[in-house]
Formats: structure tokens, C-alpha cells, sequence
């Protein structure tokens, strides 16, 4: 009877990787989705548990769902950003140089990032304008209301050449990057003139690698 149970598993979890192209940890554990792999940082990120408490406390009152999913961090690879918010998986990392300027300006680049977190939690997956009315409407929220897009702090950056050219092939706008998208990525400005803001391939950027 063990070897028949044992049997019918084996089948059960080959057909499950087969149709959903996902591990399975066992038959008791279910499904394991890539999302929830933990993820290497390596040496260059660092989480601060400290201000991961913070920013919960900040973001209980307004949206308690998302408090306990977020963490924060610091990036050393950061050179002239001030701080980045990674809404799929609720992720703030900031510069560490932040720490040589003042603790008021950790406590703003903190609330500016968690701001975008907060407007992306609101509003599901619609793809939203970086520094639009949702994410201002954050901002508001959390107490901050005149904050501006772009910092003016000293960072002292890397000149790295762009070697990457993205264009829409809809409406023809273009953007260049140092590094290949690693996803895939489109117009925002068409996405949202002909599919309501949702992702829509048609406008998907074509990446070109610039020459010499």
C-alpha cells in the first residue's frame, strides 16, 4: 500500500511541474510560487530592521495590509540615487550616503519611496505614472505633501555610457538606459491612450544596443 501511495505522489507532482512549470516542495507543502524563492542580495544590499519598523508603523494607519510586507534596506551599489521602491515584491532600498548628510534626509527619501509602495498598493496592478496624482495623493498622506520628484543632494556618481536605446514602436518615444531590461516593459503613454493603462504589448519598447 506505501509503494502505491508513493507511486500515485510521484505522478501528481510530475504532472503539477508539468502544467504549471512550478516547484513543488511535497505533496503536503502544495505549490511553492516563484515569487516566494528567497532572494540572494549578495554583499551590496543590507536590511535595517530599525527603519523596516518605522515604515510599517507609517503605513499601518493608512493601509495595514501592506505594513507587514514591506522591507527596508540600504544598497551600497546606490551612487547618485537617493533611494529606490521595488512595488512587486514591497521593497525600499536607499543610499547609504543618506546616513554622512543628516537623519532628515533619511526620514524624506524613506517617506518619498514608501509613498510610491503605498500608491501601487491602492491601486493593484494598474500601471501607474512614477510621480503622478496617486503617488502625490501618498505623499499627502504621509505627511509629506510638497515633496519634489528629484533630490538635489551631493552624490558623487559614476559616468557609465548608455548602451541601451528603448523606443516604442507605437509612438515612437525612446529612452536610453546603460543597462538591458531584464523584463519586459512598455509605453506607458500608450498603454494608457489605448488599454486603460494596462500592459500592452503592442507598445512593448524595442531595445537597440548603441554602437561605439
Amino acid at each position: 500500500m506505501t509503494s502505491l501511495v508513493g507511486h500515485f505522489k510521484g505522478q501528481l507532482t510530475g504532472q503539477l511541474k508539468l502544467l504549471f512549470g512550478l516547484p513543488v516542495s511535497s505533496m503536503t507543502g502544495g505549490l511553492l510560487p516563484a515569487s516566494r524563492k528567497p532572494r540572494r542580495n549578495g554583499n551590496s544590499k543590507k536590511r535595517d530592521l530599525l527603519l523596516e519598523e518605522r515604515a510599517r508603523g507609517l503605513l499601518h494607519p493608512l493601509a495595514p495590509k501592506l505594513a507587514p510586507l514591506v522591507s527596508v534596506g540600504w544598497n551600497s551599489r546606490m551612487r547618485t540615487t537617493a533611494g529606490v521602491a521595488i512595488a512587486a515584491r514591497w521593497e525600499v532600498w536607499l543610499n547609504p550616503a543618506l546616513k554622512e548628510i543628516s537623519e532628515a534626509e533619511v526620514e524624506k527619501t524613506l517617506l518619498h519611496e514608501l509613498a510610491h509602495l503605498l500608491a501601487q498598493h491602492r491601486h493593484g496592478r494598474r500601471r501607474l505614472s512614477p510621480h503622478g496624482r496617486e503617488w502625490r495623493e501618498s505623499c499627502r498622506d504621509l505627511g509629506i505633501p510638497d515633496e519634489k520628484r528629484t533630490h538635489q543632494l551631493p552624490f558623487v556618481g559614476r559616468r557609465m555610457r548608455r548602451r541601451y536605446q528603448l523606443r516604442c514602436p507605437g509612438c515612437g518615444e525612446s529612452h536610453t538606459r546603460v543597462r538591458r531590461p531584464r523584463r519586459r516593459i512598455a509605453c506607458l503613454a500608450c498603454c494608457r491612450t489605448h488599454s486603460g493603462g494596462a500592459y500592452d504589448n503592442r507598445f512593448r519598447f524595442q531595445v537597440i544596443e548603441i554602437g561605439e
